[in-house]
């Protein structure tokens, strides 16, 4: 048995950052059993409750015999649906047509919002004979536009704070990466030849949490639409949930080996400017999957201590 004499001089013949890393090997295993706990409280506490109250949204809405665009309730329905097939191609790493089907429900979602807020949409909307050179409120630009006046009232504590340009830049950026994946691009070149090597991991991790951003949108959208004032989401378990999913980052598949290969296959030098743009998007994840990492191994007894506090 270790006595306290042991323990001070086990203290006194390592330095700071030795004694750090032996208390994150003695409570590694102690992290892994809460992360998985973490991950299920998760699901019980944010994923599941957003699911059960977007079905009752549906059912409040599908009852209101004076709601005036049953077009926006099945835009929305069709959301919810191919959400659904996304989180299959997610679990069989089908990494392009995940992506593929999260453009077309992320579209329906803006365009359910859009035409129950404006008229002028919802002519251009029914008018099947409408083409790109005669549309002016359904051009997809457009609708992402407007739809950033949408965002601003449907939770303050999300959208409030940021500024028209960031929100513009967020809907752009995400649904410009999408396109690549819809359209025939080397991404999707990219992709097929990561999947031989077994290594989407990172990528799979990065659809995950555009998907639950997509998820999340539709439940607030449903949300505002019913005009439900309660929040029966604690925000803790978002940020917890996100927080999770950064640290299944495989870091150790993320070496100087496999990003030069991924620069071949993107051809690097020939889309250098391109490639230098969103190189800050690009290390996020793994970025802050290290400052994580990184934090934890500095204090592993009090992020353990912060872990068995929020999994309670």
């Amino acid at each position: 048995m270790i006595t306290e004499e042991d323990i001070k001089k086990i203290q006194s013949e390592l330095t700071d950052d030795q004694l750090r890393q032996l208390l994150y090997l003695l409570q590694k295993d102690k992290l892994v059993e809460l992360k998985e706990l973490a991950r299920k409280k998760c699901k019980t506490e944010f994923v599941m409750v957003m699911r059960r109250y977007v079905n009752k949204f549906f059912k409040e809405l599908e009852n209101d015999k004076e709601f005036k665009r049953p077009e926006t309730i099945n835009l929305l329905n069709q959301t919810r649906k191919t959400l659904k097939n996304v989180h299959k191609f997610i679990n069989s790493k089908e990494v392009v047509d995940a992506n593929s089907l999260l453009r077309s429900a992320f579209e329906n979602l803006i365009m359910g919002m859009m035409i129950n807020k404006s008229e002028n949409t919802y002519k251009e909307f029914i008018n099947l004979s409408i083409d790109d050179t005669t549309r002016q409120y359904t051009k997809p630009q457009k609708l992402r536009n407007d739809f950033r006046k949408v965002l601003r009232k449907l939770d303050g504590d999300l959208f409030i704070e940021m500024s028209n340009r960031n929100l513009k830049d967020m809907l752009d950026e995400f649904y410009d990466k999408m396109c690549l994946f819809t359209h025939s691009t080397i991404l999707v070149n990219a992709m097929i030849e990561i999947e031989k090597d077994d290594d989407l991991g990172i990528y799979v991790i990065a659809l995950k949490q555009n998907t639950y951003f997509v998820e999340m949108l539709l439940y607030l959208c449903l949300k505002y639409l019913c005009n439900y004032k309660k929040d029966p989401i604690d925000i803790t378990y978002v940020v917890l949930g996100w927080y999770v999913l950064i640290s299944d980052v495989p870091k150790e598949k993320v070496t100087p080996e496999k990003m030069e290969k991924l620069n071949k296959l993107l051809y690097a030098d020939f889309n250098k400017e391109y490639l230098e743009k969103n190189k800050e998007n690009v290390d996020f994840l793994t970025e802050e999957a290290k400052k994580l990492q990184e934090n934890i191994q500095k204090n592993p007894t009090g992020f353990v201590e912060l872990l068995t506090k929020l999994v309670k």
